[in-house]
């Protein structure tokens, strides 16, 4: 798979699936409460703020239209109701999100993600994904490298459609461009909300991966760190 240091924003990948190409686009989720430090179960039951559920809709509205469309998620609340809020902006209010473990805390990049809580608990959130993106390594975690090669195989494999939405976490989609060498996260530039990656595949066949955004033009979107909290 290529990769290109251009950002997409949303507007432009459907200029590009309108020009013939399929799409994975893979987004961090949207807004949400903070999560309690001591929450061992990554917040899983957490939803939206009313922020971020105007915001996954607007996100969905440059795509309206697109009826070949697949929709993918975290099995986390947050996840499932971005997922949600960007088919209604599409008006496919009643279109399936398919619930993918590989997208949560089961995914590509952790052998043991109650182990990786701890450690982020007593190093602090920051510090420890940083640490990882740097060297590639962590303790109970897969390097970096091949974990995001097997993400990016199983990304292309699921898009079957026209278009694939793929709703994840900051943790992974960091992981995902910091491992194909597209981005380089610090504390001040960490992912925003429904910030994440646009897998285009030509009509010659050929895959190439962007960052993406919302909007361009717009503001940047939090990104909602707190400290020694799991995103």
């Amino acid at each position: 798979m290529k990769t290109s240091l251009e950002t997409l924003d949303i507007p432009q990948v459907r200029i590009r699936i309108d020009q013939g190409h399929r799409v994975a686009l893979l987004l961090r989720h949207a807004e949400r409460p903070p999560i309690r430090s001591d929450d061992k179960e990554f917040g899983r039951t957490l939803g939206l703020t009313p922020r971020g559920i105007k915001a996954a809709h607007a996100a969905g509205v440059p795509l309206t239209g697109i009826s070949d469309v697949q929709f993918f998620a975290s099995p986390m609340v947050r996840c499932q109701l971005t997922a949600r809020y960007i088919a209604e902006g599409m008006n496919l209010p009643d279109a399936p999100i398919i619930d993918a473990e590989p997208l949560g805390v089961l995914g590509f990049y952790y052998e043991d993600h109650y182990a990786v809580q701890e450690e982020m608990r007593q190093r602090g959130y920051m510090e420890f994904m940083l640490d990882y993106l740097r060297n590639g390594i962590a303790p109970y975690s897969r390097p970096i490298g091949p974990a995001t090669e097997q993400f990016a195989e199983w990304l292309r494999r699921h898009t079957t459609a026209q278009l694939a939405i793929f709703i994840s976490h900051d943790i992974f989609i960091a992981s995902f461009l910091t491992g194909l060498k597209i981005r380089t996260y610090t504390a001040e530039n960490w992912i925003g909300f429904l910030h994440g990656a646009a897998l285009l595949e030509a009509p010659d066949g050929t895959w190439t991966c962007h960052a993406c955004v919302p909007d361009l033009n717009a503001s940047n979107e939090p990104n909602g760190f707190v400290a020694r909290s799991v995103k």
